[in-house]
């Protein structure tokens, strides 16, 4: 209880006691001694709440008001781009082996079953490596169609020069669509050109008459030109083969062909 409280109860209690006290009697002269002693804690009381600093009044503190903060420009970090290793120009090579295809023989490609035909291709260097050598043209995937499933090319073709490969085939004996695949190689067995042929078989044909028989390996032109049915299937290439090389077919005993035509001017 604090020392107002107490003063106050102190106070109520003296005005009791003397409103219920008689004069003169031994109560009476209680009850005065009890209303002195109250008065005397109350003056006790009172000089001892004077004595004390006086209660401190709660004040509220001062609220610190947040200042605006200067608005600053945001600070843009610049991107550094990644260091990226590109690779050195050098001068840029030339695949030496490059080739056109110019000519595929027979067109349409319907046959009869097992029919015989002569395959031929023809074939032009357009790089700037003189295939010449042992250079190869062989099958490679599908079904090989000519009878004989590798071929050495025996000529010098020149950058500019067509090589022209004729090869004995026949027809599958089964009505169907075959596909064959052939790969041309350089000397060091490095395949450089590939080339298709789909053979239709059925009921229908447009091949009307059967290749002579070959003197000699189907490989180049020198077989091809040597015959003048073979030349006429060859096409392209044998007058200028014959020009060329004429006169050593003739010293081997051989005619040079064109479309069927002997060529006699080399």
């Amino acid at each position: 209880m604090n020392t107002k409280k107490k003063i106050i109860f102190l106070i109520v209690a003296a005005v009791m006691l003397s409103l219920t006290a008689c004069a003169n009697s031994p109560e009476a002269m209680k009850d005065q001694l009890y209303t002195e002693a109250v008065l005397t804690l109350y003056a006790e009381f009172t000089e001892t709440a004077k004595a004390l600093p006086p209660t401190a009044t709660a004040t509220q503190l001062p609220t610190n008001t947040v200042q605006p903060t200067a608005t600053h420009p945001p600070v843009v970090i610049p991107t550094i781009p990644m260091a990226i290793n590109a690779a050195t120009p050098t001068s840029a090579s030339v695949n030496p082996y490059q080739v056109e295809f110019v000519w595929v023989d027979p067109y349409p490609n319907q046959f009869h079953p097992n029919q015989k035909f002569t395959l031929t291709w023809q074939l032009k260097n357009i790089g700037t490596a003189t295939w010449s050598g042992k250079y190869r043209f062989y099958h490679r995937n599908g079904i090989q169609l000519a009878d004989q499933s590798s071929y050495t090319i025996n000529d010098v073709i020149a950058p500019g020069a067509i090589l022209t490969i004729s090869m004995p085939a026949t027809s599958p004996e089964v009505f169907g669509t075959y596909q064959s695949e052939w790969a041309l190689a350089n000397p060091e067995g490095v395949e450089f050109y590939y080339v298709y042929y789909t053979a239709n078989v059925g009921e229908n044909t447009f091949i009307t008459s059967q290749p002579s028989e070959p003197t000699e390996t189907p490989n180049s032109l020198y077989w091809m030109c040597s015959d003048p049915g073979r030349s006429i299937i060859q096409g392209n290439g044998c007058d200028e083969f014959c020009r060329l090389n004429g006169n050593t077919l003739s010293l081997n005993g051989l005619k040079c062909y064109s479309y069927g035509t002997q060529v006699t001017t080399y």
